[in-house]
């Protein structure tokens, strides 16, 4: 699922950049959670998506991704604000 993660952010950052304030990028959010939503279930709300392009644009080179990682790891290391701290953590997980 991380990497579906990674690419749906990435379609989104695509299609709206960063900021989905403006009237188009509110729409497309509405619109993608609706959709994704009364496809694949629940787990694809507006936030959550926000989530994914924020996840793409912390990780813009795919090939960059462990795989140990679960989604719920990648959340949590987007919060920390240092990315030395991060990369360090993400070393850690995946030696562990």
């Amino acid at each position: 699922m991380v990497i579906a993660y990674w690419e749906i952010g990435e379609q989104i950052y695509k299609a709206c950049g960063e900021n989905d304030r403006a009237e188009y990028g509110k729409n497309l959010l509405k619109y993608l959670s609706d959709r994704l939503t009364a496809e694949f279930g629940k787990g694809f709300d507006e936030s959550n998506l926000r989530r994914m392009r924020q996840f793409y644009m912390t990780y813009p080179i795919r090939d960059t991704l462990c795989h140990e990682l679960s989604w719920s790891h990648y959340r949590i290391l987007m919060k920390i604000a240092d990315k030395s701290i991060c990369k360090c953590m993400s070393t850690t997980i995946q030696e562990s």
